[in-house]
């Protein structure tokens, strides 16, 4: 890891616990303050579950735990007419016979040995393996992580799961129920490895549904397992994302990053909501794309020869690759987006659009400043209407690495440059 991403890290890593699109596991040592206001919080919480040390290593090690499966065997005296199961008690029998028909010699009580599978603890290792089962096979959100970076070792460890729970014989007799607390507990000093190991994590994982955890607790569950993009350039979108957090720590309510909606974060202040997105073309009160029928029947040339190459483009797409593409004169999708709307009347007044650059390049930072002047001239209303000169206020955020500059304020467009502070935020 380089010095830089070390830093950034380092900057990002109280609030970045909810970044889950792409990324890898790493162990967070830095002591930045954990921001625990968190949407979704459980959902969160059970992604980390699965990613602790000790959940991992004992589902790794489960084949092999299994091999010290207990049963219980219990002697159980039966009476039976005309057949003998099991030892023949002769002091039952001749008790019986005396009480029924002395003459009888077909009456016989037996003792036999039953097995017994519903043991406390086995019941305990059942319900966290069903558990385990329905998180890695069943849960409809955490199916969308299966590509995930972070995922990575649990698509090969979660065959253990399920083989256990479909087909291990001793285990399909256990049956089904939930266990109460106070076994739970009892059997987390079980001599057996595999009872006890169970039973602790069984122990988290209600603590988890229950919310029962304070908020130290919580950081401590959060530093554990962190999640951090691998690509640079989105670390570093991450980075300046989180300079506008901060400058909200107190009222921000934090969004897990999941690629759903992308929305990072939420605030309010005295008049107004705003929702921050990253990576995004935010709600449906903006349109960040401009069809081809805005331009036809246009006398001018250019448009006119624009509008056939897309159509061209389309119809080629369709008979060469089977493909549809839909054609659009311009579409965008911006690196992070704030829309800032009245409480009153839930209208949006504000829009600012960012451009994030991780360059120390003039050149490639001016690519980034010709980006986010487009998001700003072309970027529409829910109508159809363009933004910009409306009577919502437009604002460009350029975003930058060690570029030297002037001034960071330009009309509509504000340059920030970690190499220049006090154009920060």
């Amino acid at each position: 890891m380089s010095e830089k991403e070390e830093e950034i890290l380092e900057e990002i890593s109280g609030f970045l616990h909810g970044y889950l699109k792409s990324g890898n596991v790493r162990i967070n040592s830095f002591l930045s303050k954990t921001n625990v206001n968190i949407s979704n919080l459980q959902q969160l919480l059970t992604i980390r579950f699965l990613l602790l040390k000790e959940t991992k290593t004992f589902v790794q090690r489960l084949p092999f735990l299994l091999k010290h499966f207990k049963t219980t065997t219990a002697t159980c005296t039966e009476t039976n007419i005309g057949e003998v199961r099991g030892e023949i008690d002769w002091a039952e029998t001749t008790k019986h016979r005396l009480a029924r028909n002395h003459k009888d010699r077909t009456i016989f009580s037996t003792n036999e040995s039953v097995r017994s599978y519903d043991t406390p603890e086995n019941l305990v290792l059942k319900e966290l393996l069903g558990i385990l089962y329905r998180l890695l096979f069943q849960d409809s959100y955490l199916k969308g992580f299966e590509k995930a970076a972070w995922f990575t070792e649990w698509q090969e460890l979660k065959s253990n799961i399920e083989y256990a729970c479909k087909h291990n014989i001793y285990l399909q007799r256990v049956h089904s129920a939930h266990v109460s607390d106070r076994t739970v507990q009892k059997t987390q000093n079980h001599r057996n490895r595999l009872y006890r190991e169970a039973a602790q994590l069984l122990v988290s994982y209600r603590k988890i549904i229950k919310g029962q955890y304070n908020e130290e607790d919580l950081k401590i569950l959060l530093r554990e397992t962190f999640i951090a993009p691998e690509n640079q350039d989105v670390l570093f979108e991450l980075y300046w994302i989180i300079q506008i957090i901060k400058q909200n720590t107190e009222k921000s309510q934090l969004h897990l990053m999941d690629g759903g909606q992308n929305k990072v974060a939420t605030w309010e202040d005295d008049s107004h909501i705003h929702h921050l997105y990253h990576d995004s073309s935010g709600s449906d009160s903006v349109i960040f794309h401009i069809p081809t029928s805005d331009i036809e029947g246009s006398g001018h040339a250019y448009l006119k020869q624009k509008v056939q190459s897309l159509d061209a483009t389309k119809d080629l797409a369709q008979r060469i690759f089977g493909r549809n593409v839909t054609s659009h004169l311009w579409r965008g999708r911006p690196d992070f987006l704030i829309e800032s709307y009245d409480q009153i009347t839930n209208k949006l007044t504000k829009l600012t659009i960012g451009e994030v650059k991780n360059t120390s390049r003039v050149e490639y930072a001016t690519t980034g400043l010709e980006e986010l002047v487009e998001y700003l001239y072309l970027v529409k209303d829910r109508k159809g209407r363009y933004l910009l000169n409306s009577d919502v206020t437009v604002q460009g955020m350029l975003c930058l690495d060690q570029v030297e500059f002037d001034n960071g304020s330009f009309g509509m467009v504000k340059v920030l440059s970690r190499s220049n502070r006090r154009s920060h935020l």
